[in-house]
Order: C-alpha cells, then structure tokens, then sequence
C-alpha cells in the first residue's frame, strides 16, 4: 500500500479510483462495512482502491482542542493496509484545508476518483458545508452512501464508543469496534512502586489516546506480536496522592526489563473502581484479589 500525504493545493495524479472517505477514529464496525464495501466494489470493477482520512479531527483542531484518538494514525495505516487498500491518502489538516470551499475540495481531490463510497453523516470543506447529498450532485464520480448502523437500537459510532470507555463499559466498546480496544505506547520509567508491592508494573505512555474510565483493568499486553494475559491501572493511584494520572499494566509470567520498548494493551473487562487505601498492606491485599479475578477471566475465556 502506498502512503500518501496531502496539502490543501496539492493534487492526485491517479484516476477511476474507488475511494473511501472519512475520518475513520476507531475503525469501527461501521466504518469496516463501509471500507470493506469499497474494497469489495473496486475488486469487482477492477479498480484501484483508496481510503482518505485526515491527520487530525477537524473539529477538535478548528476548536483549538486537545484531541485524544481511539486510534492513531499509524494505527489506521496498518488497518488499511491488512484489509488490502491500494492507496491511503492522509490530508494535512491546516487552516488552508478547511476553508476550502466543498466543491474546490472535490474538483481537487476527488477528480481521481469514478466511485466514492462515505457513510450518511460524513461532511467537509469550509463551515462542514459539503455532505453526502453535494457529493451525489457531482458528475465527476458515482457517490454511494452507506446508511446508519444500529446496535441495541443506538447507532455504532466513535462518540458512542468514546462514552463506553469513559463509563467502563469495555464490553460494549468492544463490541461497537469489532476489536479489542487497545493503546500501544513505550515503557517508560516510573516510581517502582509496583515492584516493591510485588507487582512489577510498566508504566505505558499513552499519549494522544483516550484513556477509558480511571480503574483497574483485565487486560491482554502483546510483545513483539505475543500476547500475555495481565492487569492494569489507570488513574492517579489515589493511595499515593499522584497529582497525575498514569497507565501501568501487571504482566503475568514476565521477568524481564521492557523500558524502552513499545507494547500493546488490548482492554478486556473493567474489574473496578480505583480507591484510596489508608495503608499499603490493604492495597496489597485488594490487588491480590484482582489477580485471582484476572487468572479466572482468562481460565474462563480459554475453556
């Protein structure tokens, strides 16, 4: 798959592309029947197929906005790349880009394409003008819009998942992405407090992802492409006073030393809440019992 990044003057020297069109956080269900059913039209027309997404959430950045991503960039490359996309087109999300008018936004990018294929609620250009209806209207290429998806009555989206997260609702999250909800991040340095509990814990940095809701976690770490059952934390470990919050995972059967290495944390299942302890040996007794939790749910899962 070939990578290509664009400005907001640049233009694309291919034609009669199938091109998918969004920002695509999460890559969830939805947004995979709406990239399958590209890949699935350019193979029976015999075309080339393309995704286009954006460096950054339009939004969040017209807004001036941090912005905390279910998935990354990188992250979104992999998964085109696995389903079997040709090309993947990343705009640069600029001042420029978003006060391109909608039509100069497709005479100027999408005069590649003779498919393009977005979901109902997808919009872009200057003040979110352009929508599914205005891409219908062109006579450059065939527009083909994907309905909404529901599940237990609600629609499948990055908000919805984004609200599963925040609440501890991993199960549901998982469901609505069709996948585990995973951060990767490099081990770094943290106060070893883990280690003299006597559960070692790498301490991930996660920046840029949305972290779901402060507690501890059933989690499966993937090193080097291998998966091990864990533990992990997220929060301000309150029995401590952290005035910040971190994510440490307890890797079960792993001695060795992971600084410096990037890992991936898949979430399982929210065990519970985070809470402050008036003494160590009862932080201790507590993390014991999510351990025991923990090796069920993995025994549980393997039968």
């Amino acid at each position: 798959m070939e990578i290509l990044t664009l400005n907001y003057n640049d233009s694309i020297a291919l034609s009669d592309l199938v091109v998918s069109l969004g920002f695509f956080d999460g890559v969830h269900v939805a947004h995979q029947t709406l990239l399958n059913k590209t890949l699935e039209i350019a193979a029976k027309s015999k075309k080339k197929s393309a995704m286009m997404t954006f460096s950054t959430h339009v939004l969040s950045y017209i807004q001036n906005q941090e912005f905390n991503h279910l998935t990354n960039l990188d992250e979104k490359a992999k998964i085109a790349s696995k389903m079997g996309f040709d090309y993947l087109f990343v705009f640069e999300v600029t001042d420029n880009l978003i006060k391109l008018e909608p039509e100069i936004f497709i005479s100027r990018f999408l005069a590649c394409a003779s498919i393009v294929v977005v979901g109902f609620d997808f919009t872009f250009g200057k003040h979110g003008k352009g929508n599914a209806e205005l891409l219908k209207s062109s006579t450059l290429f065939e527009t083909i819009v994907l309905d909404e998806m529901m599940y237990a009555s609600e629609k499948i989206g990055s908000t919805r998942i984004r609200e599963a997260l925040l609440s501890g609702e991993i199960e549901l999250a998982n469901e609505l992405l069709g996948y585990r909800y995973t951060i990767s991040g490099e081990v770094i340095k943290g106060r070893g407090r883990g280690k003299y509990l006597g559960f070692p814990t790498a301490n991930i940095d996660y920046d840029g992802y949305l972290l779901p809701k402060a507690g501890v976690y059933v989690t499966t770490t993937i090193i080097d492409g291998i998966e091990y059952e864990s533990m992990s934390n997220v929060g301000d470990n309150p029995t401590f006073a952290n005035k910040f919050v971190t994510f440490e995972v307890n890797i079960f059967k792993w001695s060795h030393s992971l600084y410096g290495k990037t890992v991936s944390i898949a979430f399982e299942k929210y065990l519970r809440d985070e809470i402050k302890y008036d003494s160590t040996s009862e932080l201790v007794a507590r993390m014991h019992i999510d351990e025991k939790e923990t090796l069920e749910f993995f025994k549980k899962k393997r039968s």
